[in-house]
């Protein structure tokens, strides 16, 4: 398959949005690489549904160490000395599932320092066989894997690393992992651990025992249940008014019950320092309630960590702390490998100055259920770091009502007034990185969320069926960079506003005010809306989307209805058969002022290239540029924006070959095509066209000065919108690169194409617009990308099974003495080794030119031509054998002609 460039980094130092840290983001890809190892990077938009190590990394890009003495190196330019390492890798899983464990060295200067633990126990979940978007299943063989980054951290051994110097991670032999990925390293120099405070009782006081082994993925067996002891110091802490210390170490709880505390202060010496580890042993059967229930507590400078193998009981998997209560503060809290980080709900409460990395469903979560409460309101989620969550890694969940065993149903009340401000959200392998749902007087402000790998980057809306409704909320100031994703093939946008988000278009998503947002490299769309009204969309930034900029109403987002206010906004860099705006529905009503695009949009040939005269121009493939410039319509029509998102007047036709065709016909409205015309002279034009009634004067074609090449062509009735018949006319072209415009003058008919014939020669394109079969495609890349006349669609037949074909039916036997072959311009070069068949009856093939290797270079537009002598066939058949690109046959246009 082709590559693209890979797209900017943008980090949140380069922004000013997202939290302010004490530690600093080494992104690997950024390091020095030695001793042969590589960048991986994720260089266009996934084509699956499916995971990848690039997908899921932050930046969507990582080295890979695969021999030994391969490494990645950085400078120390924090201007401070760096004591304390967390590294975000991935090391293979073991054969049969359940992980292994090994080490990477560190060097110093050049100088080995020591030996990182590092391990895949909790990581490595794999969604083949019916298992898609689980987070369960460990069985290697069932493939598709997911879930690849885990993060260790530890002291640095010796002296700490000073400012200037180098450090690096190398594969050595002492290092037992087949192969190592490196993602990032955090770095810094925390502070002395935080001394026991005045009034407070240590929960080794109450017979707490820590455990100072390494952990690595697993619960040292050897360890101490010291949950009875630290319930027991809970206890007296509430009883006498105190603080609940929990001093330097690894303090282990097993088993499946948690702790519970009350109006209390659960204080530590430090994230770096003080750790309650949750030890469920697995498989489990208990559903878990979290680690920590706590209602109106002070919780903070501790860390949290499980030896979850999956997000799920039998894995083990349970909440770090579930919340509620009044004015309740979480500071300083690093959570790891839990259910959730925070679960909160209540009046008044904070989550700040914590780190969430690797957790298995959401990272903050607040609400109005947690613990039985019924309310979410004047909560505040405030610098904050999360990284690596398998849901959304930040989320405000306004729930309207659950529905009970019994059948009855429990109703809560809306949340008001959550704040959300200043976190950094990086790679969700599973969810949003900030996704509002229902209630009001929401402020979401100054994030940064980066690299999400299935969906939207920051979602506003409602939850399901049992959501509240949004009412209002302002979201500004927000940065969102590489996001959005193809979770159940959707390709879904970087920003979206509107009702289903998550797949259920439903309920009331009003007055969402978005201001000042920055949208970057979004792999799909970059800001969409779907059904939601009174939106204001104002001053944001949309720079290098992967598809349209603002797209109202994209593939899967459905917008009936709705309304919005679109102002003062800019879109840029944009890709081919890209626009800056798009609106998909009738029902939407979209008010547009000073937008950059209104002033001036470019046009070009939609896929980046003309279409050849003579040749076949399919009316779905007008060009980019938007209305008034690359077409007029009146109305904004047509359901084919799985094709093109701006497929305004699209649809599929049951026409010969299939694809789309022109509908929505009317005075006034017109549709422009960019061709190169191989050869000065007259043409005839073939239209292919239908129309339930006849229409006198329905169209002509015209020039780039508006000159009528055609004068007025008449079309007969064809009794139905798709049946369809060939009129003619006459135009007299010069020679080189123009633009045509098909003028509707009168409404009535449907277009699928325009076939150019030299006049008076006959020589035309026997394939166009044709039947097509095959022997198997991938994904999307159906047979019948190769005569719809769009060199940027393409055929590819299964992978690694030669040999494959390709063959197009002609509907009736024709004499043909040269056959056309393309594929997609920005492709690199390749070489297929193919012969040409023929048949009369689709049973019995002959050779009509044997098998032979074909280069396609892009120097000369990646075009093959074949020629043999005149046959009469009507099925052509390509028999490809070998690719030296990729293991699969590939055509972009499969061209026939007579001579």
């Amino acid at each position: 398959m082709p590559a693209t460039a890979a797209p900017a980094t943008v980090s949140p130092a380069a922004t000013a949005a997202g939290a302010t840290v004490p530690f600093t983001i080494y992104e690997a890809e950024a390091g020095t690489t030695a001793g042969g190892a590589t960048v991986t990077s994720l260089t266009s938009a996934p084509a699956t549904q499916y995971s990848s190590p690039a997908l899921e990394a932050s930046g969507h890009s990582y080295v890979h160490l695969g021999g030994t003495g391969s490494s990645v190196q950085w400078t120390n330019t924090t201007g401070a000395p760096i004591s304390f390492l967390n590294v975000r890798a991935s090391i293979p899983d073991s054969p049969s599932g359940g992980g292994i464990t090994a080490t990477l060295d560190l060097y110093v200067n050049g100088v080995f320092r020591q030996a990182l633990n590092l391990n895949s126990k909790q990581t490595w979940v794999y969604e083949g066989n019916n298992n898609y978007n689980t987070s369960d299943n460990q069985n290697p063989a069932d493939g598709d894997p997911r879930v690849f980054w885990d993060e260790s951290h530890t002291f640095v051994t010796g002296s700490p690393i000073p400012a200037g110097a180098t450090f690096s991670l190398k594969k050595d032999t002492a290092n037992s992992a087949a192969s190592y990925d490196v993602d990032s390293v955090d770095v810094e120099n925390p502070p002395a651990p935080l001394p026991q405070p005045a009034n407070s009782i240590s929960i080794t006081s109450c017979g707490a025992v820590a455990d100072n082994n390494p952990t690595n993925g697993a619960a040292d067996s050897q360890s101490v249940d010291s949950r009875a002891a630290i319930q027991n110091c809970v206890n007296q802490a509430q009883s006498q008014g105190k603080t609940l210390w929990i001093p330097q170490g690894t303090f282990y709880v097993k088993g499946t019950a948690g702790l519970t505390a009350q109006g209390i202060t659960i204080a530590g010496a430090g994230l770096w320092y003080s750790t309650i580890y949750r030890d469920v042993p697995v498989p489990n059967s208990t559903p878990l309630a979290a680690l920590f229930d706590v209602t109106s507590c002070t919780v903070q400078n501790f860390h949290i960590d499980a030896d979850a193998v999956s997000r799920s009981t039998v894995g083990g998997d349970g909440g770090a702390m579930d919340t509620t209560g009044t004015n309740w503060v979480a500071d300083g809290i690093w959570t790891q490998h839990t259910m959730s980080g925070f679960w909160a709900s209540g009046t008044g409460g904070t989550v700040r100055n914590s780190r969430l990395t690797a957790i298995w469903a959401d990272g903050i979560n607040v609400n109005n259920v947690s613990l039985g409460a019924d309310t979410g309101n004047n909560l505040t989620v405030s610098n904050n770091f999360v990284r690596g969550t398998g849901d959304d890694a930040i989320a405000v969940n306004s729930v309207h009502y659950n529905t009970n065993g019994d059948g009855s149903q429990t109703f809560y009340n809306p949340m008001t007034n959550i704040t959300v401000t200043n976190n950094t959200s990086i790679a969700p392998w599973g969810g949003k990185g900030v996704a509002v749902y229902g209630g009001s007087g929401h402020l979401v402000s100054g994030n940064y969320i980066a690299d999400t790998a299935r969906y939207i980057g920051l979602g506003v809306g409602r939850f399901g069926v049992n959501g509240s409704d949004l009412l209002s909320a302002t979201i500004s100031g927000n940065t969102v960079v590489r996001s959005g994703g193809n979770a159940y093939s959707q390709g879904q946008p970087a920003m979206h506003i509107g009702n289903g988000g998550d797949g259920q278009n439903t309920g009331v998503v009003d007055k969402v005010t978005a201001t000042g947002n920055t949208v970057v490299d979004s792999l799909y769309d970059g800001i969409a809306f779907s059904t939601s009204t009174d939106s204001l969309l104002q001053n944001n930034t949309v720079t290098g989307p992967g598809r349209n900029g603002i797209a109202i109403s994209p593939p899967f987002y459905p917008a009936p209805t709705g309304s919005a206010a679109v102002t003062g906004n800019t879109v840029s860099g944009l890709q081919a058969g890209a626009t800056a705006y798009v609106n998909n529905s009738s029902g939407f009503t979209a008010t547009l002022s000073g937008n950059n695009w209104e002033a001036s949009a470019p046009e070009g040939p939609y896929g980046g290239s003309a279409a050849t005269v003579p040749g076949t121009v399919q009316a779905e493939n007008y060009d980019t540029g938007g209305q008034g410039v690359a077409y007029n319509v009146s109305a904004v029509n047509g359901n084919a924006n799985g094709y093109r998102a701006d497929g305004v007047d699209l649809e599929s036709t049951s026409d010969s070959g299939g694809g789309y065709d022109l509908g929505w016909t009317g005075g006034g409205q017109w549709f422009r095509y960019t061709v190169d015309v191989a050869t000065a002279g007259t043409y005839t034009v073939g239209l292919r066209v239908a129309a339930p009634a006849a229409v006198p004067g329905a169209l002509h074609l015209s020039n780039a000065a508006g000159a009528d090449l055609t004068g007025a062509v008449a079309l007969p009735a064809t009794g139905d919108w798709q049946s369809w018949t060939t009129v003619t006319a006459q135009v007299t072209l010069p020679a080189g690169r123009q633009t045509l415009t098909l003028n509707q003058d009168s409404g009535g008919w449907n277009a699928n194409y325009l076939t150019f014939t030299a006049a008076g020669q006959g020589n035309v394109d026997l394939a166009a617009g044709r039947p097509t079969s095959e022997s198997s495609h991938t994904d999307v890349y159906a047979s019948s990308n190769a005569t719809d006349g769009n060199p940027s669609s393409y055929w590819e037949s299964a992978n690694n099974a030669f040999p494959q074909w390709i063959q197009a039916d002609l509907g009736a036997a024709h004499s043909a003495s040269r056959i056309v072959l393309r594929l997609p311009a920005a492709w690199g070069a390749r070489s297929q080794t193919l012969a040409v068949l023929g048949s009369t009856d689709g049973a019995t093939f002959s050779t009509v030119r044997s098998a032979a290797a074909y280069t396609f270079d892009p120097a000369s537009g990646n075009t093959v031509t074949i020629t043999f002598p005149a046959t009469t066939q009507r099925y052509f058949r390509l028999n490809i054998t070998a690719n030296s690109a990729w293991p699969a046959g590939q055509i972009a246009e499969f061209q026939i002609w007579t001579t």
